[in-house]
């Protein structure tokens, strides 16, 4: 196995070109046929069609599969390294995002310290779609994650913690009497977390399903600046149960 010959096909997958295949890794062109030949020998299959216009191709049949096993060897390739770089620092790298941090590490911060681990994790804070990424790509060595749907990645372990719900959340002062439908609840100004948020994916399903539109006032990645906001009697909100243990403030 050629890994050398793997990054090139992936390359020349992406760009359809042996010019500019070339040109990225800094080789001459034929280097990037004779490695495509290699790999064509030694499967016995075409791997590409070659276009009519200049230089251009797509891929066989064939060459769509092996691209596919392609992809899962440069990934595991690159865990080994980041691997061997995890036992060398000595360090866990570990994503916290911040509402479900701020609900799980006080609760677990004795723990840690009398376990001599505090000074042992280094945080990576985001949000958990990121998170999820940058555990798929062994960027990090674990995370603490909100989804509505368990992930199906056969690499990665999950642990349940803690199932929370959704909710409306107002002030303790605002007038909430006249709320009766759903189309009411949504005409009251909105203040809302950012649209790559799971709380976001969870309330556009909600719009879909009801074929309501939010009277959004304002927007925001900063859930702390959302909850002050609701607690001034701003506007109301849509938020897991997570980021408001302990208020006495809202209206759920």
């Amino acid at each position: 196995m050629n890994l050398k010959d793997y990054q090139y096909f992936k390359k020349l997958s992406e760009l359809k070109n042996f010019s500019d295949t070339a040109n990225f890794f800094g080789v001459s062109q034929p280097t990037i046929t004779y490695s495509l030949k290699r790999l064509e020998d030694t499967y016995g299959l075409s791997l590409i069609k070659r276009k009519s216009f200049a230089n251009s191709l797509s891929l066989t049949y064939a060459g769509r599969q092996l691209l596919m096993h392609i992809d899962r060897i440069l990934l595991e390739n690159d865990l080994i390294s980041d691997d061997m770089e995890r036992i060398k620092r000595e360090k866990i790298m570990m994503g916290w995002p911040p509402i479900i941090t701020n609900y799980v590490i006080p609760k677990v911060f004795d723990r840690l310290r009398d376990a001599d681990l505090l000074n042992s994790i280094i945080p990576i804070a985001d949000g958990s779609g990121e998170l999820l990424d940058k555990l798929k790509n062994g960027e990090i060595d674990l995370s603490l994650l909100g989804t509505t749907i368990l992930p199906q990645e056969n690499h990665l372990d999950y642990q349940l913690i803690k199932e929370h719900h959704f909710k409306f959340i107002a002030a303790a002062d605002r007038d909430v009497s006249k709320i009766k439908t759903i189309e009411d609840l949504f005409a009251e100004d909105f203040i809302s977390l950012n649209e790559g948020s799971v709380h976001n994916l969870v309330l556009q399903r909600m719009i879909e399903r009801y074929n309501v539109t939010p009277h959004t006032l304002f927007q925001t990645s900063d859930y702390q600046l959302m909850l002050s906001l609701v607690k001034e009697n701003k506007g109301i909100s849509f938020v897991t149960e997570t980021a408001i243990q302990g208020f006495q403030v809202f209206k759920k």
